[in-house]
């Protein structure tokens, strides 16, 4: 017996994978609040999923064993594997039929790093509702990129200093071309649309616009709600201050790496952070950039159609940077005010930073 279609029509659906710091948080906070816009254009932007990101999808095609993984999952306070993809599966299907739409957006940029197995879940899934996918990827220099991830994990927890973190197998990651493959391979887009994250290289000069294009939405992206940009960027004094506070936290609080709490410091720490943002070496990076040479030009060749296989058209930022990760102890006391951290951390917190300086 011929298993029943999920919905009473076919969808086109638009599947935007990220990549990660590439504009995603700032996108999808674009595509909430412009969602009653996107509906009149034909699109829905579903709740389902998540207001504005949609990592529910991603939790959705994970294995149970890959959920408990993943600090995200606990944030969702869900106990039941099972029970909750049966709940987002029938929920989703009811916003989809109740909008009389056939045009579905989704956006979580997890799904650019889903290993095979889910990938495969995912592909059954769309290929289940979707009559038309097209893929939607931003991708960034791996430079920059792991410089911006490593302070993105900060924010939630890492503890270990840059240089350390560079040192990790990235290539996973950052091999844009086996990555890519992957994508096209397990789910058989229509369409699969690559872009540069560099602003010179978007339309109109705006990431707004530019995605507004690539996902074959047709309409003008200044004259929609606006948003502020996301994720706010730390100094490197910041970043360093917030390494040392999660050290602490994990030695002597028991906290996990991607289960702390930093957004109400972060603010904080972000409205005074005017000193150069954090890097690495050139002479690191320009032999961490030279590994993906050769994935970087059949990515620019074959997936963007350009001839020259120049992927990233833009050199790595340089200006007000530092590749110094050092906390002077006699700076604490100014962090410390900036926090409102408890009098009792104070203490155990500044052994710490003395500490580590002594060991630099």
């Amino acid at each position: 017996m011929p298993t029943k279609p999920p919905l009473s029509r076919p969808l086109d659906v638009v599947l935007h994978i990220g990549s990660g710091k590439t504009g995603t948080s700032s996108l999808q906070a674009f595509l909430r609040d412009n969602r009653e816009r996107l509906a009149e254009l034909g699109h829905l932007y579903p709740t389902t999923p998540g207001p504005a990101r949609h990592g529910r999808l991603g939790f959705f095609v994970k294995s149970d064993s890959e959920l408990v993984k993943s600090p995200g999952w606990y944030r969702e306070k869900q106990s039941d594997p099972a029970r909750f993809r049966k709940a987002f599966r029938r929920r989703l299907f009811s916003e989809i039929e109740s909008s009389g739409l056939s045009r579905v957006l989704f956006s979580d940029e997890i799904l650019f790093h889903l290993s095979d197995p889910a990938l495969r879940r995912l592909g059954r899934f769309m290929n289940r509702i979707a009559e038309n996918l097209r893929l939607v990827a931003y991708l960034r220099r791996q430079d920059d990129h792991m410089v911006s991830r490593y302070q993105q994990g900060v924010k939630v927890g890492l503890s270990v200093r840059l240089a350390e973190h560079a040192q990790q197998d990235k290539s996973r990651l950052y091999d844009y071309h086996a990555r890519l493959r992957r994508h096209e391979r397990l789910l058989r887009p229509a369409e699969f649309v690559v872009r540069r994250y560099e602003r010179d290289s978007f339309v109109d000069g705006s990431l707004y616009q530019d995605f507004l294009d690539a996902a074959g939405i047709d309409a003008r992206a200044d004259e929609w709600h606006q948003v502020k940009l996301q994720n706010e960027s730390l100094d490197a004094e910041s970043v360093e201050f917030l390494r040392l506070l999660n050290l602490y936290r994990i030695q002597h609080e028991g906290a996990k790496p991607g289960l702390i709490y930093n957004r109400r410091l972060v603010r904080r720490l972000a409205r005074a952070s005017t000193g150069p943002t954090l890097t690495l070496p050139d002479s690191f990076l320009d032999e961490f950039m030279a590994r993906w040479d050769e994935g970087n030009r059949r990515v620019a060749q074959e997936f963007m159609g350009d001839a020259s296989g120049r992927l990233f058209l833009m050199p790595r930022k340089t200006r007000n940077t530092t590749a110094e990760q050092f906390l002077d102890p006699a700076r604490l006391d100014h962090f410390l005010a900036l926090t409102d951290l408890p009098e009792q951390l104070h203490a155990p917190l500044r052994a710490l930073v003395e500490r580590e300086a002594r060991a630099r």
